[in-house]
C-alpha cells in the first residue's frame, strides 16, 4: 500500500468515520509499531502491546490532526514514542527487560543467535532513552534521520548526536 493509499484510508476516516479504512490502516501498521515498541520495552512484550493498543487509540482519536506532511507510519510512530514515553515518565524508572520473556520473543537458528540478541538488549537498555529511541528507528526501524527527528521532535543535529553515541556506547558495549 503506498502512501497515496494511505491518505485515501485517511480521508475515509476523517470525512466518514470509516471503521474499515481505519482497521486496513492498523493492520498494515500494527506489526511495525509492536516491533518498535518491542525494541523500546527491552522486549516486554505484553507491555508493547499494551502501548500499541493505546497507539492506535490516539490514533483513532487524533487522525483529523495528520496532515501527509509526513508518512503515515511516521505520523504513527510518533504517537508510538510519546505513548511510550508518557507511560515510563508515570511510571518514574524506564522499562526493563525480563530477560526470560525477551528470549520467549526472539526468533533464533541457534542458541548463539539468541544469547547475542539478548546481548544487545542489554546494551540497548543501558542507554539513556532518547539515544535508545534513535538507534532503534534508525538501525532497527531503518527510519531516515529526518523522520525520526519529526517523531522524537528534536532538531535533525540531535537526531545525529543520539545516533553516533548510542552506537558508540553499543559498539564499546558488545566488545565486552
Amino acid at each position: 500500500m503506498s502512501q497515496a493509499e494511505d491518505l485515501i484510508l485517511v480521508g475515509q476516516v476523517t470525512l466518514l468515520g470509516s471503521r474499515r479504512a481505519f482497521d486496513t490502516l492498523v493492520r498494515k501498521y500494527q506489526g511495525d509499531v509492536r516491533r518498535l515498541l518491542l525494541n523500546l520495552t527491552g522486549g516486554d512484550a505484553d507491555l508493547a502491546a499494551d502501548i500499541a493498543q493505546d497507539t492506535f487509540l490516539k490514533a483513532w482519536l487524533y487522525i483529523g490532526s495528520y496532515k501527509g506532511k509526513s508518512r503515515f507510519r511516521t505520523w504513527l510512530f510518533s504517537i508510538a514514542y510519546n505513548v511510550f514515553y508518557d507511560y515510563a515518565a508515570s511510571c518514574r524508572q524506564h522499562a526493563h527487560s525480563d530477560l526470560a520473556e525477551c528470549e520467549y520473543h526472539l526468533t533464533a537458528d541457534d542458541g548463539r543467535q539468541v544469547e547475542r540478541n539478548i546481548d544487545l538488549y542489554r546494551a540497548l537498555e543501558s542507554l539513556r532513552p532518547a539515544e535508545r529511541t534513535a538507534v532503534v528507528l534508525f538501525y532497527i526501524e531503518q527510519q531516515k534521520q529526518q523522520d525520526i527527528a519529526r517523531i522524537m521532535g528534536v532538531p535533525l543535529s540531535t537526531v545525529k548526536t543520539y545516533v553516533s553515541r548510542g552506537r558508540a556506547h553499543l559498539a564499546e558495549l558488545l566488545k565486552r
